[in-house]
């Protein structure tokens, strides 16, 4: 009997390095949670971009978010709800997130070990396989 093949990712938490936000990048993101009473916590992707492949995303999610565990993962990370597509986890693993204040400009940055090259502008990036 012929079975169509269907792509699914199997998440094995135990290779998982996961993420870590720091204190600077936690206070700004809880912040932004605070500042709407709709707002839940965050969602980390990552998204088809630029000349090297990928580039982050992190965006709040709110009380209309559709809680879909059968495509995403659901954590807290020191009191901040974090949504993540599963098929994003192999991109994620090992970030770290901070927020830098640098005169005026105010920017989320994404630090990967597992970087392998990213554009000019530094707005995408691709990872070591």
């Amino acid at each position: 009997m012929n079975k169509k093949q269907v792509n699914t990712y199997l998440f094995n938490i135990s290779s998982w390095n996961g993420i870590k936000i720091t204190q600077n990048a936690i206070k700004q993101i809880l912040f932004l949670i605070n500042s709407n009473i709709e707002n839940k916590g965050i969602k980390i992707g990552i998204k088809k971009s630029g000349c090297a492949g990928f580039r982050y995303i992190m965006e709040l999610i709110n009380n209309q978010t559709r809680i879909d565990k059968k495509n995403n993962i659901f954590f807290y990370y020191d009191k901040i709800l974090i949504k993540i597509y599963k098929k994003d986890i192999p991109f994620l693993d090992g970030i770290e997130i901070d927020f830098v204040e640098n005169n005026i400009n105010k920017i989320f940055k994404f630090y990967n070990p597992k970087l392998k090259k990213f554009c000019g502008c530094g707005e995408s990036f691709s990872l070591n396989k």
